[in-house]
């Protein structure tokens, strides 16, 4: 009896299909609306009729595309790559309910899934007229519903592009996103002799924003450090084509070669369009290509939303060499030590300065008042002439000021101020206990509020400065 039942066991086994099932069987509403029992009927139950979740998302919501209702449901809903087929038939007809108010233009914030479930909607063409159509609506949700609920930009914004590229609309569309600002961006340097001025400044400071956003140098002398960076990048890129196998572009963003894209990535998204074959130019570098379903993109490797280590060692060199050449009294460590690069950047430094000096000598002014100021000067100088001077005084060090002026861009306190100063120019931090201070507290005040500036701490538990930082914080904080 006992080996009966053990065969009979196995044959069960071995003939029946395990399928994923919820740990809580979805209950069956006798209520549910027809049109929802419907689209029911279309998910995979019966054995052998396998279909893609995305194929079945797409059947139900071809058939639920005009459905609407009226449900209230209080519970909460979490799903990650929701369908309808992974909502209860409560979310189910929840969603729908939220789904009515929006169309009647009663916006409401809801569950993030029923945000998502709206998006795959919109990306699969259900309950738009066109492709054109699908984007305005993909466009006012990201507008309006974002500001609800940010999470759904993240994604969002990247499926406004694939679905621009995926349905063929004008590439004027995309104008505004990252990728196309940065390809932009560096096309411009790669015909830099034939690009004016302010378009390649322009250029620059999109890629490598991080050195000239705070560089004092650059903000007082930002005409000439213009001048100077469009003449060497100008250089720069005729010596890279002239002598280097790869251009000044290549070097500093990278090769330009065919990748592997995934358009609307992560998203329940059923691909009608596989078996063809087509090509869309985002712009003069980014080209997307499909053959058989499978998805290409021409492109520079470079990261978007990152700014170039190379460029940003340039920019830093430039800043470095005109601080020296101009007499400024705080030196940079340059970013680069390339030789030919130094040198190319000082000659247009000691060009610029030439051409200043000689537009100089032909202008002839007369300063009137400063006539006076000369009179007043030697009038007091005269007269301390013939005061008796104090034999045998000591001569007392200037004081560090207990309180030294902050400056308005400046975000540290007086006292955290001070302590940098103090680190920085070798004088005494016996003022702190005495003033009531602790120095462990200046510390962490001064490494928070400096940290988005340089992302790091700047003093360590000393204190002392890190000695990376030294030449940056003698821009901030001056003797």
């Amino acid at each position: 009896m006992d080996a009966n039942r053990t065969k009979k066991a196995a044959e069960w086994f071995y003939s029946t299909v395990f399928r994923d099932e919820s740990i809580t069987p979805r209950p069956v509403s006798s209520k549910l609306p027809s049109l929802l029992r419907a689209a029911r009927s279309l998910e995979n139950k019966t054995p052998g009729s396998w279909q893609s979740r995305e194929s079945v998302f797409l059947k139900q919501a071809t058939l639920l595309v005009n459905y609407s209702d009226d449900y209230e449901y209080s519970g909460q809903v979490l799903r990650y790559y929701p369908t309808y087929e992974s909502l209860s038939d409560e979310e189910l007809r929840s969603y729908f309910s939220w789904r009515t108010k929006l169309r009647n233009g009663a916006l409401q914030k809801t569950h993030l899934s029923f945000a998502f479930l709206y998006i795959y909607e919109l990306i699969n063409q259900i309950g738009v007229t066109d492709p054109m159509d699908g984007y305005r609506k993909l466009k006012a949700f990201a507008e309006d519903y974002g500001r609800l609920d940010n999470g759904i930009l993240s994604y969002l914004t990247q499926w406004l592009t694939d679905y621009v590229i995926y349905y063929g609309l004008d590439p004027e569309l995309l104008a505004d996103s990252p990728r196309v600002i940065l390809d932009n961006c560096i096309t411009v340097l790669d015909h830099v002799d034939a690009q004016p001025p302010e378009k390649v400044m322009f250029a620059v400071k999109q890629l490598a924003p991080k050195w000239l956003g705070r560089s004092k140098f650059y903000t007082a002398y930002a005409s000439d450090c213009d001048t100077v960076i469009v003449r060497v990048l100008r250089r720069v890129s005729a010596h890279y084509a002239a002598r280097c196998k790869k251009s000044m572009v290549e070097q500093y963003f990278g090769v330009l070669e065919q990748y592997q894209a995934w358009l609307f990535n992560s998203a329940v998204f059923c691909d009608r369009r596989k078996k063809e074959k087509r090509k869309y130019a985002v712009d003069t570098r980014c080209v997307y290509q499909c053959r058989g379903g499978l998805w290409t993109v021409w492109q520079h490797p470079y990261p978007l939303g990152r700014p170039s280590p190379e460029l940003e060692a340039l920019l830093k060199t430039i800043d470095s060499v005109m601080r020296e050449e101009f007499g400024y009294g705080h030196p940079v460590k340059p970013g680069l030590q390339t030789k030919w690069i130094v040198k190319a950047i000082r000659e247009e430094v000691q060009a610029l300065l030439a051409e200043k000096k000689a537009a100089e000598a032909h202008k002839v002014t007369i300063d009137l008042s400063r006539l006076d100021r000369i009179r007043r000067d030697a009038a007091i100088t005269q007269e301390k002439l013939t005061v008796e001077e104090e034999e045998d005084a000591p001569e007392e060090a200037p004081e560090v000021p207990a309180t030294p002026p902050v400056d308005d861009d400046c975000p540290l306190t007086p006292a955290e101020y001070r302590l940098v100063q103090c680190l920085l120019y070798g004088r005494p931090l016996d003022w702190i206990s005495g003033e009531g201070y602790l120095t462990s507290v200046l510390v962490d005040g001064i490494n928070e509020k400096l940290y988005d500036t340089f992302q790091d701490t700047v003093l360590d538990d000393l204190p002392q400065i890190v000695e990376d930082y030294t030449d940056d914080l003698k821009e901030m904080v001056r003797p």
